[in-house]
């Protein structure tokens, strides 16, 4: 069961998804099982939602352009993008999946 849409109640832990986020893609690995929310509930049906997942991720930070100020010092500005790719994760991340498509690239084992 890879490469195939899911539903996050389904997701386990060591999972490797993909979700989009913002006109990027992330590739996420699942850290912590699907939890009830203690205290978020749905609008409209009234039904409790799912907690944040724990995933881990990868982000780098890249340059973005360069500007001149009128002193005449340089700047370079940051841009922090990120990297769909299973490997070298460096940040954890709390996401909420609550209604959103989620890619199920590999089914993972415990971590």
């Amino acid at each position: 069961m890879e490469n195939v849409l899911i539903k996050a109640e389904d997701l386990q832990v060591g999972d490797e998804i993909m979700i989009s986020c913002q006109s990027n893609f992330k590739y996420l690995r699942v850290l912590t099982p699907p939890t009830m929310s203690k205290t978020r509930i749905h609008w409209h049906s009234k039904q409790p939602i799912l907690g944040n997942f724990r995933c881990t991720t990868r982000q780098d930070m890249v340059a973005g352009y360069s500007y001149t100020d009128r002193n005449g010092v340089v700047h370079t500005r940051m841009d922090k993008t990120w990297i769909p790719t299973p490997e070298d994760h460096n940040l954890r991340v709390s996401q909420d999946l609550n209604g959103r498509q989620v890619w199920l690239v590999k089914r993972g084992t415990e971590i």
